[in-house]
C-alpha cells in the first residue's frame, strides 16, 4: 500500500509538470495546472495506481499480459471515465472549471473528449511499458520502513493542502475572515479608549493589549479548565473495557492506539476551540476517540493487514456502532478519517473535517516521536 501511496503523488507530480508546460505554451503565459496549492495533479495519480495495480497483478500471475493495444484502449476509456465525473464534481461543489474541451472535436459538454483521451491512450502505454516498471524497480531498493514514513507525511502533507484549497475555496475563509476582523474592530476600539485615559491603570492595560497576552495566571487557569472540560468528555470511554483493548496495540511509533485516539481527540478539541468553529464538541471527541477502534494489530505481518489503510474505518465504525450506538454524524466521521486515502468517503461535516486533518497530524508527530514537543497528549 506504501508503494500505491508513493507512485499516486510521482505520478501527480508529473502529471503536474506535463499539464503546466503543455498549458504555458499554449497560452503563452504561466498556467498552474494543479487543484491544490501543492505542484500535483491528483487525477493523474488516481490514474497511476489504477495501473500500477494492473502491473503488479501481471507480474504475480493473476492476469495475463496485455497488449499495448489493450493499454491504449484501457488509458482512452479511463480517461473519460476519470475526466468526466470529476470536472462534475468540482463544478457543483466550487462552481468553477478546472479544464473546457468545449473547442475540441468529439467534446462530451467540455468534461472530456475524443482527442484528447486518444493522448492519454498513448500516454497509458508510456506509463505502463516505461514509467510503472521504472518507478516499481526504483521504490524497490527503499527499505519498507522508510517507505511507510515517506507515505505518511505525503498523505499528511496533501491533507493539510486539501483542507487549505476547500477553506480558500468554500465560505470557510470567509467565516475565519470576519471574525479576524470582528477581533481587530473590538482591540481597535479598546486601544482607542485606552489612549482618551492616560493615568497609570490604562498604561498597564495598554501594554497587555500590545502584546494580546494574558497573565501567566490566566493562562493557567484557562489551561487548566480546558485540560478539566476535555477530561469530562473523554473519561467515560476510559470505563469502557472495549475502548480499554486499544492500548494492547501499537499504532504508530510507541503510541499505542488507545494513545493516538485521546491524541487525535486533544487535538480536534484545541483546533475548534482555538479557530471558533462551533463543532459539536460531544460528537468531535466521541468520533476522534473512536475513530481507531479496529482491535487489531496492523504490525503483525497478516496479508489482508496489507489494506488495513483502506478497511480500518469502516471496521472501527462496525465496531463503533456496535458498542456505543453512535450517531450517523459521528460515524461518517469515523469512516472519513482517513481521506484522500479512501477516496470515495469525503469528510461532509466540521466535526469530519478537523478529526481527518488531527488525525494526519497525530501519526506524523507520533511516529517521528516527538509527541510532547508538539502538544499531543501522549
Amino acid at each position: 500500500m506504501n508503494k500505491y501511496i508513493i507512485a499516486f503523488f510521482i505520478f501527480s507530480f508529473f502529471g503536474w509538470i506535463w499539464e503546466s508546460i503543455y498549458c504555458t505554451i499554449r497560452e503563452h503565459k504561466w498556467a498552474n495546472r494543479g487543484f491544490l496549492y501543492g505542484p500535483i495533479c491528483p487525477i493523474y495519480g488516481f490514474a497511476s495506481v489504477l495501473g500500477f495495480i494492473i502491473y503488479d497483478l501481471i507480474k504475480a500471475g493473476y492476469l495475463p499480459s496485455i497488449k499495448w493495444w489493450m493499454i491504449f484502449m484501457l488509458g482512452f476509456i479511463v480517461s473519460m471515465l476519470l475526466e468526466y465525473p470529476t470536472s462534475w464534481a468540482l463544478e457543483k461543489l466550487f462552481k468553477a472549471r478546472w479544464w473546457d474541451y468545449s473547442d475540441i472535436w468529439l467534446n462530451i459538454k467540455g468534461r472530456t473528449s475524443v482527442p484528447t483521451s486518444l493522448a492519454f491512450g498513448f500516454a497509458a502505454i508510456l506509463a505502463m511499458e516505461v514509467l510503472i516498471p521504472l518507478v516499481d524497480r526504483g521504490l524497490s531498493f527503499l527499505p519498507e520502513s522508510l517507505l511507510f514514513i515517506l507515505s505518511l507525511i505525503l498523505v499528511s502533507i496533501i491533507s493539510i493542502d486539501t483542507t487549505l484549497t476547500i477553506s480558500s475555496l468554500t465560505d470557510f475563509q470567509k467565516y475565519v475572515a470576519s471574525i479576524e476582523e470582528a477581533f481587530q474592530n473590538h482591540m481597535t476600539d479598546i486601544v482607542n479608549r485606552v489612549y482618551g485615559n492616560r493615568n497609570s491603570f490604562y498604561l498597564k492595560a495598554i501594554q497587555r493589549i500590545a502584546v494580546f497576552k494574558l497573565p501567566g495566571r490566566k493562562n493557567r487557569i484557562a489551561k487548566q479548565l480546558r485540560e478539566k472540560q476535555f477530561v469530562e468528555l473523554i473519561k467515560d470511554y476510559y470505563e469502557s473495557d472495549v475502548v480499554k483493548q486499544m492500548d494492547n496495540y501499537i499504532q504508530h511509533g510507541t503510541t499505542t492506539t488507545l494513545e493516538h485516539c485521546e491524541n487525535v481527540a486533544w487535538i480536534s478539541y484545541l483546533i475548534n476551540e482555538k479557530l471558533h468553529l462551533n463543532a459539536d464538541e460531544k460528537k468531535l471527541v466521541e468520533a476522534a476517540m473512536l475513530h481507531d477502534l479496529y482491535l487489531y494489530d496492523w504490525h503483525d505481518g497478516d496479508p489482508s493487514r496489507k489494506t488495513h489503510g483502506f478497511d480500518h474505518p469502516e471496521i472501527a465504525c462496525i465496531n463503533a456502532v456496535k458498542n456505543f450506538d453512535v450517531p450517523e454524524k459521528v460515524q461518517e466521521a469515523i469512516r472519513s478519517h482517513m481521506w484522500p486515502l479512501t477516496i470515495t468517503k469525503i469528510p461532509k461535516s466540521k466535526e469530519a473535517l478537523i478529526i481527518c486533518f488531527a488525525d494526519k497530524y497525530c501519526a506524523l508527530i507520533e511516529t517521528i516521536r516527538l509527541n510532547k514537543r508538539f502538544g499531543l497528549r501522549h
